[in-house]
């Protein structure tokens, strides 16, 4: 049973939906967007950021909804534009979310939407188990029913215990997780909570390794929810549970108790109705957990011929889409249902092609086992050789103070003497080093504190001046001139504080990285869309061609670091064009940001990477941005650079590995 949630776990991972490819089609529909009046606008921004199949880039919808809501003044739509934002940060940026989610609550708990509020603050909770917070999990868990208690809201304490259920399978406590999921079902019988909520419990307990009573149990209660719908009519049990994935999961589930019980009949029963539900409803990323379930089917019926089929079309579906350890788990599956039926020639030859793959995925962990042996032993080589230098020492000491007596006493005080003078010398030099350390720290923590101190009073005393004026301003424009004005310098000291904040983790090494395999080809699209709202009027933003790639690293630091590489190219281009894009070289991935701005003079190309360095006194920002994009790319294992003429423009250089190496420490 293990191995079959297993495969159905490797089936479940995100296929990428559709997307809007032709860039005419976005411009249309920014074109709509923009000439529909400001409620029929909210309306439709909310629909694209909801992200309900279109495939559409829901972030970027949300934060327009956002930005929208805000000038209308609506924190009905604020709020759904912020709900957005949180489930995008959710598996990307803890930091985000959180700073979101605060933002969201005071809304959510002011309009009463205490299930969007829970539903967000369980995410937080999710999220602190999976980046391994293990300390905070608790206190938030209790933090949340203490909420839920105080807003008279029983629904929140279990999600607070559906939270905390997923806390204690992701630090390996089962039983203690499927027995907390279950008092959170009894709790929502008890008060005849929705069906849609109730599915979802029964649904996780399904799919953890419960006994075959158990399973009944449950799957008899499915099929009262399902009977239920039906005799009032119920297609929807909500937006995101339709009545014919119940029933889907309901056969799903019975197949593979058949399987386990090795029952044909009940299996294939209720195999060829999953597979119907499937195809009728087209229910996206189940074609392959049917496949996985119907090879098992095939090897307990012995079936041979679609069975070793079916495994082969799973084995190259699993390779061409990189799951590797899907394809292992199916290989070995095939090797026994050739066994099974007498092919052994054909069993041996699968098992020595699973045998070389398994040992191809082993191989480089099992050269650093072997090298970390040798390291080892030579190192015990060394203490050993060590001390019997020392034993040998030892007995010439004694040898020489048997024969020398007074003499060697002498040598003995001289050398005593020498040590000492040799000692206070050194110690000397250290604290002579430690000094000019010290007087060197001093130095640059009062020109950071002057450099802050005149980065910060220059948004505020912008802040503090148009706010006094603005009360006694009567025209409407000015006034609104003020206000933007207000806005930038705002926004302006809410960069700087970030950009500082960011480079104090980095020089102090504190900065997490979360690695994943990403597809370059749709993030540099991301950012495109991003920069493009950004550009000033006679400079054209150009993304080169982008061919497929996939590499492991973090969305997020890299988004950043091309990012701030842009901001700074916009900043000093006036006219013509600003050109990004990236090509793989060997082992690593080359990213590039190239402008036709005024350049770099050649007495500052070394020092551009440093801390508040502006190549004028009429530059915008605080010049933070290069130096976080510099310790940014050498915590991960890359390389920075710039080439400039003065006058024609610069190229930006970001080589960052195609591969992460885990050995590497990720903060």
């Amino acid at each position: 049973m293990r191995d079959i949630l297993f495969i159905i776990y490797l089936s479940l991972s995100p296929i990428l939906a559709g997307s809007v490819s032709a860039a005419s089609d976005l411009d249309s529909l920014e074109r709509i967007v923009a000439s529909l009046p400001a409620a029929s606008k909210l309306e439709k921004l909310d629909e694209l950021a909801s992200d309900k199949g279109t495939g559409l880039d829901y972030k970027y919808y949300a934060d327009r909804l956002l930005e929208e809501a805000e000038r209308q003044k609506n924190d009905t739509y604020k709020g759904n534009a912020l709900f957005q934002i949180v489930r995008y940060y959710y598996s990307r940026n803890i930091d985000s979310m959180y700073l979101f989610m605060r933002k969201a609550e005071p809304i959510f708990l002011n309009d009463k939407r205490y299930d969007d509020l829970f539903r967000m603050k369980a995410w937080y909770i999710y999220a602190l188990s999976n980046n391994g917070e293990t300390d905070s999990v608790i206190s938030a868990v209790e933090s949340l029913k203490a909420l839920s208690a105080k807003l008279d809201f029983p629904a929140g304490i279990d999600m607070a215990n559906q939270a905390l259920a997923d806390f204690y399978f992701t630090t390996g406590l089962i039983k203690e997780g499927i027995a907390l999921y279950e008092d959170v079902l009894r709790a929502m019988e008890e008060r005849d909570a929705p069906l849609a909520k109730r599915f979802t419990i029964v649904r996780h307990l399904l799919n953890k390794d419960i006994n075959e009573t158990k399973r009944l149990f449950y799957l008899e209660k499915l099929e009262g929810y399902i009977a239920d719908c039906e005799e009032k009519g119920i297609e929807m049990l909500d937006v995101d549970n339709p009545l014919y994935y119940v029933k889907y999961l309901y056969h799903r589930s019975y197949a593979l108790l058949g399987i386990d019980k090795k029952d044909l009949s009940m299996t294939s029963k209720h195999l060829a109705q999953a597979e119907k539900l499937v195809k009728d409803n087209n229910i996206r990323n189940e074609d392959y957990t049917i496949a996985n379930i119907r090879l098992f089917y095939y090897q307990i019926a012995k079936d041979y011929d679609r069975g070793t089929t079916l495994a082969d079309d799973l084995i190259d579906y699993c390779l061409k889409r990189g799951r590797v350890v899907g394809a292992l788990v199916i290989m070995k599956n095939k090797a026994s249902l050739c066994y099974d039926v007498g092919r052994g020639m054909e069993a041996a030859k699968t098992y020595r092609e699973y045998i070389a793959m398994k040992d191809s995925v082993t191989n480089a962990k099992f050269y650093k086992d072997l090298a970390d042996l040798r390291t080892r032993h030579d190192i015990d080589k060394l203490e050993l050789a060590n001390k019997k230098m020392e034993l040998e020492a030892a007995h010439s000491r004694t040898k020489l103070l048997v024969m020398g007596g007074g003499l060697s006493l002498l040598l003995l005080l001289c050398c005593f003497l020498g040590y000492i003078s040799y000692s206070r010398h050194k110690y000397g030099l250290q604290l002579e080093k430690a000094r000019d350390k010290a007087e060197e720290a001093d130095r640059l923590k009062s020109a950071f504190l002057a450099n802050m101190n005149h980065e910060i009073r220059t948004p505020l005393n912008a802040i503090v001046g148009f706010s006094q004026v603005l009360v006694d301003e009567e025209d409407k424009e000015t006034r609104q001139e003020f206000a933007d004005i207000i806005q930038n310098n705002n926004e302006l000291l809410q960069r700087l504080i970030g950009d500082v904040l960011d480079l104090s983790k980095i020089e102090s090494n504190t900065i997490s990285f979360i690695y994943r395999e990403q597809d370059i080809p749709s993030l540099m699209k991301e950012i495109y869309n991003v920069i493009l709202l950004r550009m000033p009027d006679g400079v054209e933003l150009v993304l080169d061609d982008c061919e497929e790639l996939k590499m492991e690293t973090d969305r997020n630091r890299l988004t950043q670091i091309l990012t701030n590489l842009l901001t700074n190219a916009i900043k000093h281009t006036r006219k013509g064009f600003i050109r990004f894009g990236y090509r793989k070289v060997d082992s690593s991935v080359e990213f590039f940001v190239q402008d036709s701005g005024e350049g770099i003079p050649e007495d500052k190309i070394k020092m551009i990477f440093s801390r508040f360095v502006q190549l004028d006194d009429w530059s915008k920002g605080v010049g933070l941005g290069l130096a976080i994009c510099r310790g940014l790319v050498e915590q991960m294992k890359g390389k920075i650079w710039v080439t400039s003429r003065l006058g024609e423009g610069s190229v930006f250089y970001v080589a960052l590995p195609l591969i992460h190496d885990n050995t590497h420490k990720t903060g």
